[in-house]
């Protein structure tokens, strides 16, 4: 039996890449230590009446929901936690049965000029903004909302004096990838449920609001587990390029469900012929869907590889009975007319011996 892995985050949280390195573990051996952290953690929340698999719309990008970066000026805000003034206004506008990772911190960094030019080019405004530094503006970052979500939670916190206007997450942009670098998991909400996590020397039985937010105010109850299962498998991350560096998040992420590990840029896109049919033909189909009908199999698997290494890949799973590993990434298809991309999730087989990369469907 096979359990489908939503993510892993070795990109903000360097436990599994220090723990590799330091003491010189296998793939072998770190395939093993994974899978044993994914079952400690499913059976940590399911002690907690949380089913891992429910949290599947929180942890992954989807094609049919949006993401936003809400931003707040704490200049307008008297209380030094400005943190919990904001959260405040936020967390009654969330839907009690939706499920969302939310991400908070301030517009950190060295180059002002270049934040400033981020929100010229991206916020979505609610009122006049006069930048002073980025470092009093605060970010609330919201995955998995519907359209008219989004616009009813812009729309309602723009009676909040200190709201700004948000910055839209659900497409590639340069304000996005600033966001992904600079911003905190802060919690996972699971309808009435609030996930977080607490230090790791605390028992996973207890179930504590390290954040100190009230959400029970707003009819939401907490439990916590420790952040190296928290950190690591139930983090969102924020859907950017594979820098330099950071190549380590996608070694661990195969390494989930697989023990043979090698970089998947260079490895063959495989499109069988009847898996081209179908797409062609499936639901009206699924390639004019994405606007590329006209592509032969040569040109979808170029566009395919040339887009693995702008993102993550996730929901990954292992078939032992098999021997199949699978993931799937999100990719962007520019629009000819210029208006937004379409988004196109794609399922991957990983073969690493024979270096392909096996297409097992497209929507």
């Amino acid at each position: 039996m096979s359990t489908s892995i939503h993510t892993i985050d070795a990109r903000g949280h360097i436990m599994l890449e220090t723990m590799r390195d330091y003491f010189g573990l296998s793939p072998e051996v770190m395939f093993r230590e994974i899978q044993g952290m994914v079952a400690t953690t499913i059976d940590i929340l399911n002690s907690k009446g949380i089913k891992y698999q429910d949290l599947r719309t929180a942890l992954v990008p989807r094609t049919d929901r949006f993401e936003a970066g809400f931003i707040f000026d704490s200049q307008d805000i008297e209380s030094s936690w400005y943190g919990l003034e904001v959260m405040k206004q936020v967390l009654p506008l969330l839907d009690l049965k939706s499920n969302h990772s939310v991400q908070c911190g301030d517009l950190i960094g060295n180059d002002q000029e270049f934040i400033f030019s981020v929100l010229q080019e991206s916020l979505v405004l609610s009122r006049d903004l006069e930048f002073v530094h980025g470092t009093v503006l605060y970010c609330v970052y919201i995955n998995n909302l519907t359209e008219s979500g989004l616009e009813r939670i812009h729309k309602s916190l723009s009676q909040f004096k200190p709201y700004v206007g948000f910055i839209p997450g659900t497409f590639s942009s340069r304000a996005r990838i600033y966001l992904s670098t600079i911003l905190a998991n802060s919690f996972l909400k699971h309808g009435k449920k609030v996930i977080m996590g607490h230090e790791d020397d605390r028992p996973n039985e207890e179930n504590i609001n390290m954040a100190g937010y009230p959400f029970a105010d707003y009819g939401l109850e907490v439990y916590s587990l420790q952040s190296m299962y928290f950190d690591v498998l139930l983090s969102y991350k924020i859907e950017r390029p594979i820098f330099k560096g950071f190549e380590s998040d996608t070694e661990l992420s195969l390494n989930a469900i697989s023990d043979q590990i090698f970089p998947i840029d260079g490895f063959e896109i495989k499109i069988e012929d009847a898996k081209y049919e179908y797409l062609k033909s499936a639901k009206c189909g699924k390639l004019e869907k994405a606007g590329i009908e006209s592509l032969d199999k040569e040109d979808i698997s170029d566009l395919i590889r040339s887009k693995v290494s702008d993102s993550y890949i996730y929901n990954l799973s292992y078939l032992p009975d098999h021997n199949v590993s699978k993931f799937n990434v999100m990719i962007e298809i520019p629009r000819p007319d210029g208006s937004y991309p379409t988004r196109v999730v794609t399922a991957l087989e990983y073969k690493p011996q024979e270096k392909v990369l096996r297409v097992i469907t497209m929507h």
